[in-house]
């Protein structure tokens, strides 16, 4: 259970505080069951706890505020502390969403009924504006149910809402959600097969059932929720694929016309991908990653002016676009997501700097731009080496002084093989292109034992039997780890002329693995490395 108190009477700054420390409490306690549920049985699932650690820096920043200050104030707190703290991509995403809710509310000293609505709707919509290729099915589905039945409960009200209590909209919010978040079981097949909800819809469902519980002065019962027997799963499809020349700059308007944002993030599609749109009709921050940044820049030009331009290309361009004091030089550093102790000496030989990419809860945004800052160069290349760090990577674009170039490793193994292509005297632009290229040369195959029993991906687990994951997709179920390795990697298309990389972590034994993937492969060039990882006795890849 979680929340309870005296009813929050009204939702001023004091009172919307209350809200989000409610909200943020209920994630919080819901996170374990999240994590310890995944429709993949892998024990490292983390979408809850980087929820819950996002909504802890938004409440954070939000009990700075000043008692007494308005309600715009302080969601405006909660959002910055989101952005800087947000973690994974399920957090990348909820930052976003505070951050329009912020903008909703903009200006009210007190929500009423019309106002939260407002947010709400805002909420969802800066949600779905932050992914380049929003899926349904997913948190993104719940947000935007919950707001669209969160404004049509204002609209039914006498003055469509104003001037009213907060309740009933917050009702009809939470019920929304929660109808949406059973219904995204049939929206997505990784979902239908397991039988199980998304995990982040789970988490707005919770983080929206604790604020109504707060408001009521009632307690959660956290299990009306699923939180406490569902399986949930926040898809991999949040993330999209991002390629080319990393492109940013900051978009104002043209003799006092507004910015029509939607343009804006429609070009930016058309142009490129990995598009990062945020800001307001004043002023917008874009981030792009396209194979035309001249076009892009040239169209551009006709929706604003392009300030603070950075372009990581060809010398030529970079002369062209990169405005002075953007402190373009050949110093390239390179910052590495590593796990493991062997995993992080092996980076370090390779000329990164290493942030350690936890166990369960992932970096925050702001932690990668701060340790891309320290490195002292005005380029640093970004491993993230996770799937769940991809977007707060992103994020941390926007948020360093320095230029962040993100090669999109989701792997441990696939971050070694692009960083063994890196030249710290090189240029950005080229580093990136080919590091992103060994990268996609990888097959990795990740072995553990699985935390539940489960159907995923066509094949059928008991918890505790050695399972292996090969690029993110359940492949096999057996008795002993080793024969799980050498399953996943027949999947992964080891053979004769195949170079195999098995690097041994907590619970794995070098020479068991070594003789079972030599005797199954003869043919194949066999390094059996120390990892040093948790959770996982082996992670292998696969090169040709």
């Amino acid at each position: 259970m979680s929340g309870g108190g005296s009813p929050v009477l009204r939702v001023d700054g004091d009172g919307l505080r209350a809200l989000f420390e409610a909200g943020a409490a209920a994630v919080a306690a819901a996170a374990p069951a999240i994590n310890a549920i995944n429709v993949y049985p892998v024990p490292d699932g983390d979408t809850g706890s980087n929820m819950a650690a996002t909504l802890r820096e938004a409440a954070a920043a939000a009990r700075e505020v000043p008692g007494g200050s308005s309600a715009a104030a302080v969601a405006e707190a909660a959002a910055r502390g989101a952005l800087y703290g947000a973690r994974g991509n399920s957090g990348v995403i909820l930052s976003q969403a505070l951050r329009g809710f912020a903008r909703g509310v903009a200006g009210a000293a007190e929500l009423d009924a019309a106002r939260l609505a407002a947010g709400l709707l805002a909420a969802a919509e800066a949600a779905y504006a932050a992914v380049s290729r929003p899926q349904e099915g997913t948190m993104l589905t719940v947000l935007r149910e919950a707001a669209q039945a969160a404004q049509a409960a204002a609209v039914r009200m006498p003055g469509e809402g104003a001037g009213l209590p907060c309740l009933a909209v917050l009702e009809a919010a939470v019920a929304a959600a929660r109808e949406a978040e059973e219904r995204t079981i049939d929206q997505l097949e990784s979902l239908r097969q397991a039988g199980v909800p998304d995990a982040g819809g789970e988490g707005v469902c919770v983080l929206l059932g604790g604020m109504l519980a707060r408001l009521k002065g009632e307690e959660l019962q956290l299990e009306e929720f699923g939180a406490g027997g569902h399986a949930m799963e926040f898809a991999a499809a949040h993330a999209g694929d991002t390629y080319g020349y990393c492109t940013e700059f900051v978009l104002e308007p043209l003799g006092g016309v507004v910015l029509d944002l939607a343009r804006v993030r429609a070009l930016a599609e058309e142009l490129g991908q990995s598009v990062v749109v945020v800001g307001d009709e004043r002023l917008a921050r874009v981030h792009v990653h396209t194979e035309q940044p001249e076009a892009l820049l040239a169209a551009m030009a006709g929706l604003g002016r392009p300030e603070r331009v950075k372009v990581d290309d060809m010398d030529a361009q970079r002369a062209r676009f990169q405005t002075a004091g953007s402190g373009a030089t050949p110093a390239v550093g390179l910052l590495a997501l590593s796990r493991g102790t062997g995993f992080d000496r092996l980076f370090e030989s390779l000329g990164a700097r290493v942030v350690d990419l936890g166990v369960v809860e992932k970096p925050a945004a702001g932690n990668i731009a701060h340790a891309a800052e320290a490195m002292g160069t005005a380029d640093v290349i970004v491993l993230p080496n996770h799937k769940n760090v991809l977007l707060a990577a992103e994020q941390a674009a926007q948020l360093a002084r320095c230029t962040l170039h993100i090669v999109p490793t989701t792997t441990l193994p696939q971050g070694v093989a692009a960083a063994l292509m890196f030249d710290p005297a090189g240029r950005a632009a080229e580093l990136v292109s080919r590091m992103a290229e060994a990268a996609k040369s990888v097959r990795t195959v990740e072995v553990t034992r699985a935390a539940a029993s489960r159907a995923a991906d066509g094949v059928r687990v008991e918890a505790g039997q050695a399972i292996a994951v090969v690029d993110g997709r359940l492949k096999a179920a057996r008795a002993t780890f080793e024969d799980a390795l050498v399953e996943g990697l027949a999947a992964a298309g080891a053979g004769a002329g195949k170079l195999v990389t098995v690097y041994v972590g907590e619970g794995g034994e070098a020479g068991l693995a070594g003789d079972a993937v030599r005797q199954r492969f003869p043919g194949a060039e066999v390094e059996v490395i120390d990892g040093g990882q948790p959770l996982y006795p082996y992670i292998a890849s696969v090169e040709s």
